[in-house]
């Protein structure tokens, strides 16, 4: 199955790495464009539908709709609540 979530930053760059480390808290897959070393990254964020240039973005496969969507730089709660929303995080329990 393709990966429904996508970084669009630069390595090492703070924000950047704040997204990629809470993905990775979330134990969840996602691919990395690197816009650095490879600006058609960048473009490609743009062709997909995004219109803000500032950058790290966070662009979601919509789960029921067509298309996706594209956060700039969110904080953890926003990217939580979008990832819920479009159904790539589940509510689960854990029993001991």
């Amino acid at each position: 199955m393709a990966n429904r979530v996508s970084i669009y930053g630069k390595p090492g760059e703070t924000h950047t790495e704040r997204l990629r480390r809470e993905l990775r808290s979330m134990s969840l897959t996602y691919n990395f464009y690197d816009i650095a070393s490879q600006p058609a990254a960048a473009t490609r964020a743009y062709e997909a539908g995004s219109t803000d240039p500032i950058f790290p973005k966070v662009e979601i496969v919509c789960a029921n709709n067509p298309g996706t969507v594209f956060l700039t730089n969110p904080d953890v709660d926003t990217l939580r609540q979008q990832l819920y929303a479009e159904e790539i995080l589940g509510v689960t329990s854990y029993w001991v």
